[in-house]
């Protein structure tokens, strides 16, 4: 039993031993996790649906989608760094009418002048049945 820790952690997860990862790394050495499971990575981390976002739908600019894309970097990064297949099949998204058409053409502006990433626009007249 271990009596004294310099560290604890509440909960086995993602954010938890990413939490202990980087402390590691800074040179702490007496960390102890607690996890109410017999296994780690039982809830939502083990649950995840694997995609990184980039936060194109939090507010502009903010910190939620600064941290969100930075963190879909290092992610990746940490992926190649390990040999760890990243497979980025790009995401579609579909405005309904003309205003969600109007936001949508705002937001690839913004991200390609902020980002840097590739956006490309297809129109729905592309994937319907052509009629004559």
């Amino acid at each position: 039993m271990i009596d004294r820790v310099d560290v604890l952690i509440i909960g086995g997860g993602i954010i938890g031993l990413t939490i202990a990862r980087e402390l590691l790394k800074e040179g702490y050495d007496n960390i102890a996790i607690l996890e109410k499971e017999k296994e780690i990575g039982k809830h939502a981390s083990g649950r995840n649906s694997g995609v990184l976002h980039a936060g194109i739908y939090y507010t502009k600019d903010s910190l939620k989608a600064k941290l969100c894309l930075k963190g879909n970097h290092l992610m990746k990064d940490y992926c190649r760094q390990k040999n760890i297949p990243v497979f980025e099949t790009g995401k579609v998204i579909v405005a309904k009418n003309e205003e969600e058409t109007k936001v949508l053409f705002h937001q690839i502006r913004h991200l390609r002048q902020h980002h840097g990433h590739e956006y490309k626009y297809h129109s729905a007249h592309q994937y319907l049945p052509h009629q004559d």
